[in-house]
């Protein structure tokens, strides 16, 4: 797909909000921080497998300032207040860029947006990336007691493959059937 980095569209949440999935950008770093923040203890456990208040500078660095080639992110944007407010993300990355064949999968989303659909529409999204870079298939691993998140995956749309590990899950999505 080209120029990835000025992707942008906009949809509808579950609540007919609108929503802006677009890139992200480097200039994200703190309203990635600030997301984060809002985080629960439990969501953020589930997102990070540890417990985590904050993102270090390598880290801020490492979600926001992205390649666009073996790390592809995108951000959720609604309008609150007459500023925009990042509500979730989501991300595939590979090893040895996208020509591998299948990347790894992970979202984020606040709780005051959970189960409006915003991983939904950032899923659809980076799948159409995928497939548009040569990508077959995601992975993720989620912790088994993630409903949420596996909910997500298992209304995809997408076959899917489910391989429990213990207190982990591993999902494998195939893109050839696209969203």
């Amino acid at each position: 797909m080209n120029d990835v980095k000025n992707y942008a569209a906009w949809e509808k949440l579950g609540d007919g909000s609108p929503v802006l999935i677009r890139a992200i950008r480097p200039d994200d770093g703190n309203a990635l921080q600030v997301l984060v923040r809002r985080l629960s203890p439990e969501s953020a456990y589930l997102r990070f497998f540890q417990a985590k208040r904050e993102l270090s500078p390598d880290e801020l660095r490492y979600y926001a300032d992205v390649d666009f080639q073996s790390h592809v992110a995108l951000a959720a944007v609604i309008q609150e207040e007459g500023s925009d407010l990042l509500i979730g993300t989501g991300r595939f990355f590979t090893e040895g860029g996208t020509a591998s064949g299948t990347a790894e999968l992970s979202f984020l989303v606040d709780e005051a947006h959970q189960g409006l659909g915003a991983a939904t529409l950032l899923l659809h999204h980076l799948g159409r990336i995928a497939r548009a870079c040569g990508i077959s298939g995601f992975r993720a691993g989620v912790i088994a007691d993630n409903q949420k998140m596996l909910d997500v995956f298992s209304h995809s749309g997408l076959p899917m493959e489910i391989i429990p590990a213990g207190g982990m899950t591993e999902v494998r999505l195939f893109l050839k059937e696209l969203i």
